[in-house]
């Protein structure tokens, strides 16, 4: 097998130049495009692969956080690595899905290490973390609910305890044993002569800010209002990671009686608070703004409602990938960037009315066509100085962060490559936005070399246990 032979892509090369108009502008997209798809390699995906602990039954984020104490395999690096394999075409042969690449006994191990993680009060806790310190960062903790949640449900497991976002627990370890402090929350059966009481959310376990509507409205006001234009990325990542939480007590509340919506009281309250140069809550342009952007963006396609100014937030979101910003900032920010691009087409598409959708999609598609190829360059040059010579990507063009979001030890901060940092949503969210029939990254000749290593690995013994 020739290594890094990708000779394979070309049929869809030829499908995107036709695809984009075969005219000159679209073999200068085409010509982008492949300078940016040649920054992924089998060196990545072997990369990728020495992740993983079979003992642990997950993946760690970067090589020294293997291969040194003090770190232990990561919830979310779960996530990142089977979205890895979906959308990178990889296992495209086995039905695109990750459940059909893994062995029987991987899938369990993974599904144990979630259940593992999971308190009697419904949240996942990361396994080299104290509640007490988890608690304290509720982006994460929210993260770690939604992914493990996705992902035991995928994998036929339902969670040990009932969780905050709604998902009925069975009471049962990994052993299939009985835990002796699970207590199912269905609300108790009434007597004849009394009325049945409220379940108030009952069924699920809530933070105290989601108690009613004046509770979260005093929240966004004291956490939200005075951040979310100077940490703006800070902000979105908390909404957007506590949204399913949000809704799953706006569902309980109005099953309760309740007359107004959680969720409909959050786009209100953002709404009022966008900025009419930028179209979005930041007064400028900056990594940081539209980096919050994008996480807010989804909340307005999860709920299904359209954004009021798409055109603006767009044109602010192609100003920022032509932008100048240090070159070492996050490489995420980079990747963030057209992601949100691709939400606000999104959100036009699905969501915006008939009369005016299709006026705002051409104002929006003429603007990329106008700066897309300077665009996707600018992004390609960027992203080339978070390269590794092991074919990984780091956050920083001289290292590569020690905290996953701020809050979790994942590696020792060295220059090399860490997980999150070598997703392909920026190639695929250049794709779709675009219009463009999806383009593989890899095919079934890298899964076969993905496999070999994944196999291969041994469980790693450390001193680093559970702090919980």
């Amino acid at each position: 097998m020739k290594r890094n032979d990708y000779s394979w892509r070309e049929p869809y090369w030829q499908s995107t130049y036709e695809q984009l108009g075969a005219d000159e502008q679209a073999a200068k997209v085409v010509e982008a495009l492949k300078q940016f798809y040649s920054l992924y390699s089998d060196e990545l995906v072997e990369w990728i692969a020495e992740l993983y602990d079979p003992g642990e039954g997950a993946f760690y984020c970067t090589h020294s956080g293997k291969y040194n104490d003090g770190f232990l395999p990561h919830t979310e690096a779960v996530s990142q690595v089977c979205s890895f394999l979906e959308i990178s075409g990889m296992i495209k042969h086995l039905g695109g899905d990750y459940r059909n690449a893994f062995p029987e006994d991987m899938k369990r191990a993974i599904a144990h290490f979630l259940k593992r993680q999971q308190l009697p009060n419904g949240y996942f806790y990361n396994v080299a973390k104290t509640k007490e310190e988890f608690d304290k960062h509720i982006p994460a903790r929210s993260r770690h609910l939604q992914v493990a949640t996705v992902f035991l449900r995928e994998l036929g497991y339902a969670p040990t305890y009932d969780t905050p976002n709604g998902m009925k627990g069975d009471g049962l370890d990994i052993y299939g044993n009985p835990v002796s402090d699970y207590k199912t929350l269905e609300p108790v059966e009434a007597k004849a002569d009394e009325p049945k009481p409220k379940q108030n959310g009952a069924a699920v376990n809530y933070p105290p800010y989601l108690e009613n509507r004046d509770t979260f409205l005093a929240y966004l006001e004291e956490r939200i209002a005075p951040n979310i234009t100077t940490q703006p990325y800070g902000v979105g990542n908390e909404l957007n990671a506590m949204f399913r939480e949000v809704k799953a007590r706006s569902d309980a509340l109005l099953a309760d009686g309740a007359d107004y919506s959680l969720c409909d009281t959050l786009i209100g309250w953002l709404n009022e608070r966008i900025d009419s140069d930028t179209g979005y809550w930041s007064k400028r342009t900056t990594f940081a703004g539209t980096n919050g952007f994008f996480k807010i963006i989804s909340i307005y396609n999860v709920w299904g409602v359209p954004y009021p100014e798409p055109v603006k937030a767009a044109q602010s979101i192609l100003n920022g990938i032509l932008g100048d910003e240090p070159s070492t900032t996050n490489i995420l920010e980079l990747s963030n960037l057209w992601n949100a691009l691709s939400y606000v087409k999104h959100n036009v598409i699905k969501f915006h009315s008939p009369d005016k959708r299709d006026e705002t999609l051409a104002l929006i598609n003429a603007i990329m066509k106008e700066r897309g190829y300077d665009a996707i360059m600018n992004t390609y040059k960027k992203y080339s100085a978070y390269r590794m010579p092991d074919g990984a990507f780091a956050h920083r063009t001289d290292h590569c962060l020690q905290y996953h979001q701020g809050d979790i030890a994942v590696g020792l901060g060295l220059r090399e490559g860490a997980l999150d940092a070598c997703g392909l949503s920026t190639l695929n969210s250049i794709v779709g936005a675009y219009g463009i029939k999806s383009i593989p990254v890899y095919s079934e000749r890298e899964w076969k070399i993905f496999e070999k290593v994944l196999l291969s690995q041994k469980p790693v013994v450390k001193n680093t246990k559970p702090l919980r």
